[in-house]
């Protein structure tokens, strides 16, 4: 087998086993009796069975199927990943990289189980026994979304394509509907569409959304769109900005 990556050797047959190990106790947590909302608590089986997971994917992550990232480009917490064409893709720890040839399930795995460390009273003092810096550090304070939000919308952004009434409804009008009649509905119900399509490209541009920050005061003061593009990125380094 070839390396996967420069950064990344090849899996080798104790960190499959391990993932094997790992797949084997999930397996038998799910034949466990459900969780007791009497008591809190779960049969003593499951915490057994929880602590081996536990040094199990300690073990695993230590032996390089995580490699941490250099300071300057670690995250609290997570961080999305998108694909070529901008989509969203998938979730990553902000604090490394995943081995390549680690099998979806696995990632998984030790997304969910990072997470609910960060939740365990001692939960971060077993991620710090990966030895990989930064992994036991949570999010952040939510950050405030409005400036994003708004300049998506200005920027014409659409969040989600709502179909087409206007046939739906003529058709429950019981009439036959016609092409003529589809246009004639569709311009009633958007009267201002042929101004804004005029004024489209102006309403768009960069330098137009500041004006409309710095009016309804999400700007202090005007900056030219190069800066603005920069805070966007510094805010929001999730978003794929180049394709907005």
């Amino acid at each position: 087998m070839k390396n996967p990556t420069p950064d990344f050797t090849p899996l080798t047959p104790r960190q499959l086993n391990l993932l094997e190990e790992i797949k084997a106790e999930k397996e038998k947590l799910r034949t466990l009796p459900p969780w007791d909302p009497q008591t809190g608590t779960w049969v003593p089986e499951f915490y057994e069975i929880q602590k081996r997971v536990d040094d199990l994917s300690v073990k695993a992550l230590r032996s390089g199927l995580l490699k941490g990232l250099p300071a300057e480009s670690r995250r609290p917490g997570f961080r999305l990943v998108f694909d070529s064409t901008g989509e969203y893709a998938k979730v990553l720890p902000g604090a490394g990289d995943f081995h390549p040839e680690l099998p979806p399930w696995a990632e998984n795995h030790f997304v969910e189980w990072i997470q609910m460390q960060r939740l365990r009273e001692k939960g971060r003092e077993t991620l710090r026994k990966t030895k990989i810096p930064g992994l036991e550090t949570g999010m952040r304070c939510p950050t405030d979304m409005t400036l994003l939000i708004r300049v998506l919308e200005l920027r014409g952004f659409e969040f989600e394509k709502e179909e087409d009434p206007t046939a739906e409804k003529l058709e429950r009008s019981g009439k036959i509907v016609t092409d003529e009649m589809l246009e004639n509905a569709r311009r009633q119900s958007r009267p201002e569409e042929k101004k804004r399509t005029r004024t489209r490209k102006e309403r768009r541009s960069w330098d137009w959304v500041i004006k409309k920050l710095v009016e309804e005061g999400l700007l202090p003061k005007e900056i030219t769109p190069q800066a603005l593009k920069k805070r966007l990125k510094t805010s929001y380094p999730e978003w794929p900005w180049e394709k907005i």
